[in-house]
């Protein structure tokens, strides 16, 4: 076993991928926003809130969500930042200038990324409310997956690789 994944084992068996990072994330965030807007003057104010904040909404989600729940989003985000990045490739390699495109055709990437996200936010809900076991249940769950959900996303994103290309 590398050294990378016994590390990422190690830090996840002492919680800190699941509280410390999502609890920098949020610290990271709230600060730079009070620093960006300028709601208060002193550093020392906005760093008090920035901690307050970070603490408190990793321990309200902490303590009523679902185990992972930080973990999942971390996934999500980091597969729709590939989907964009994805798009900006395969535009560059078909000959596709951004620069050239209009102001709605340079969001695309952006609005695929933010789909796939917002597909994702579904999906973890739907985690979270138990429809794995509900879709067991009805023995559905192989069916949805292989047969429905699986061609309509790669119908997809052949179809916008044929639009953008074609272009």
């Amino acid at each position: 076993m590398s050294f990378i994944s016994r590390s990422i084992e190690y830090m996840s068996q002492t919680d800190v991928i699941h509280l410390f990072f999502p609890w920098l994330l949020v610290l990271a965030f709230t600060f730079g926003v009070l620093e960006k807007y300028e709601w208060f003057d002193d550093d020392a104010v906005n760093a008090a809130i920035s901690i307050s904040t970070a603490f408190l909404s990793i321990g309200g989600v902490y303590f009523f969500a679902p185990s992972g729940i930080f973990v999942n989003f971390g996934a999500l985000l980091a597969f729709a930042s590939f989907v964009a990045l994805g798009f900006l490739i395969v535009m560059a390699v078909a000959g596709i200038d951004i620069e050239d495109m209009t102001d709605s055709e340079q969001n695309i990437p952006l609005l695929a990324g933010l789909g796939i996200l917002g597909l994702g936010l579904l999906i973890i809900g739907g985690n979270a409310l138990g429809l794995p076991e509900f879709l067991a249940n009805l023995g559905l769950e192989d069916y949805l997956v292989q047969d429905v959900v699986m061609p309509i996303l790669l119908f997809g994103f052949i179809l916008a690789v044929i639009v953008f290309t074609s272009r």
